[in-house]
């Protein structure tokens, strides 16, 4: 019988621990290449090219690219292929407004249950943050990690599956706006999340919520700032 063809994915984000399907593996691995821009917003997917570079057959690649138009990463372009979703303005208003939505809210309630394990967390993510200079990757991470574990602290995980996909949209625009790289790591980014640690920390659940709006204020200006800048 012959062997199973598997993708490299070594680079995936925070692959699952199971062993994936075949389709799964080229889902994760395109949103990466998605996600990283390596095919930027505007890009035409084809499937037999695709399956080509991935020494697959056409069926996973058309499922994975299935997937990947069910949760909005891509469109579909009729008799041709499929389009990575282009970046609009708007779209960075409205994954801001969704986020100021719910990590508020998140921070507080993360004030209000958090432990000593949870602190010692969150220390260390940002720690690993702030050493992040040298490398965008790790700091991307850490920071990303940083919001979620609030949000997993909260024990919501309808919030954090909503979290996880803002953040993935905000991972490509840092990766699609070298303007907007160096925020990553920037005083403004690490101070403000040292600043929600310390409320989480002393359990004052209204200066986490502020300090959360304020944080991603921050952030959504900065964000609209750079992406104004490329369109020039």
């Amino acid at each position: 019988m012959a062997q199973r063809r598997t993708l490299d994915t070594t680079e995936v984000d925070e692959p699952p621990a199971r062993q994936l399907s075949l389709t799964e593996q080229v889902y994760h691995r395109l949103k990466e290449e998605i996600l990283r821009v390596r095919h930027g917003p505007g890009a035409l997917l084809l499937e037999p090219e695709l399956a080509t570079r991935y020494g697959i057959s056409k069926t996973p690649v058309r499922e994975a690219l299935r997937l990947l138009l069910q949760d909005g990463w891509v469109v579909v372009m009729p008799r041709k292929g499929y389009l990575v979703r282009p970046v609009r303005l708007e779209d960075i208003r409205e994954v801001f407004e969704v986020r100021r939505m719910v990590e508020p809210v998140i921070a507080a309630q993360a004030a209000q249950l958090r432990d000593a394990d949870d602190i010692a967390r969150l220390t260390s993510l940002c720690s690993e943050q702030s050493r992040g200079a040298a490398s965008i990757e790790p700091a991307l991470g850490a920071a990303r990690a940083f919001h979620t574990e609030l949000a997993a602290m909260t024990g919501n995980g309808r919030a954090l599956a909503i979290l996880t996909d803002q953040l993935d949209e905000v991972r490509r625009l840092h990766h699609l706006m070298p303007k907007v790289e160096g925020h990553i790591t920037s005083t403004a980014e690490l101070d403000a999340h040292q600043e929600i640690l310390a409320a989480v920390e002393a359990r004052d659940h209204q200066a986490a919520a502020q300090l959360m709006t304020d944080h991603l204020s921050e952030v959504a200006e900065a964000m609209v700032d750079a992406f104004a800048g490329i369109r020039r």
